[in-house]
């Protein structure tokens, strides 16, 4: 229903997933399930506290061709390739964020860094009990295109993920999604 306040949500916590595993760890049975952590290389690790206040981006972008007729003006627009980027903060120096920044480097030896490809899992809570989880089908690349330290704020490691989708007949799929108390969808 339209025009209801239950239909909008204000995020009061978030987690990421991470997991560097050849093959996408299992997914819970479905958003009231908690996630099952394991060591990164085979199961879901957390990124730990995010920043809030960013919360996360998603940038979806495309290329367009416009078509004119001549005479009549603007007739079509073509897109394709298809771009999706999603950015969040994470606060914490822990293993995760240090397998994203530096990754492949040791406690002694830091790496030139490169993007690190994982699979991913978005989880938001709302204010009214409701969770959503978005899990990517494919992996996806992550950089750290900044990171700051100064005396004034506390460290925020800014990860930029590419999105990848995996084709399903016509559909490109991106990530599959729970909701706690969602009623199933028809297709």
């Amino acid at each position: 229903m339209a025009r209801s306040p239950e239909n909008v949500n204000i995020w009061q916590d978030a987690r990421v997933w991470l997991s560097l595993a050849a093959t996408r760890p299992t997914l819970p049975t479905d958003a009231d399930t908690a996630v099952t952590e394991g060591p990164f290389a085979t199961g879901w690790g957390e990124f730990g506290i995010l920043d809030g206040e960013a919360g996360f981006g998603e940038e979806r972008s495309f290329d367009e061709t416009e078509h004119y007729g001549w005479g009549i003006g603007l007739i079509k627009i073509g897109a394709r390739n298809f771009k999706l980027n999603r950015t969040f903060s994470a606060l914490e120096d822990n293993e995760a964020t240090r397998a994203v920044l530096w990754p492949g480097s040791t406690e002694s030896k830091l790496l030139m860094p490169k993007p690190v490809y994982a699979w991913l899992g978005f989880d938001t809570t709302s204010d009214l009990g409701t969770v959503e989880r978005l899990f990517t089908v494919s992996r996806a690349r992550l950089t750290v295109p900044n990171n700051n330290r100064n005396e004034s704020d506390i460290t925020r490691l800014e990860i930029t993920a590419n999105i990848f989708g995996k084709s399903v007949g016509d559909d490109i799929e991106l990530f599959d999604r729970q909701v706690s108390g969602a009623a199933p969808v028809t297709p």
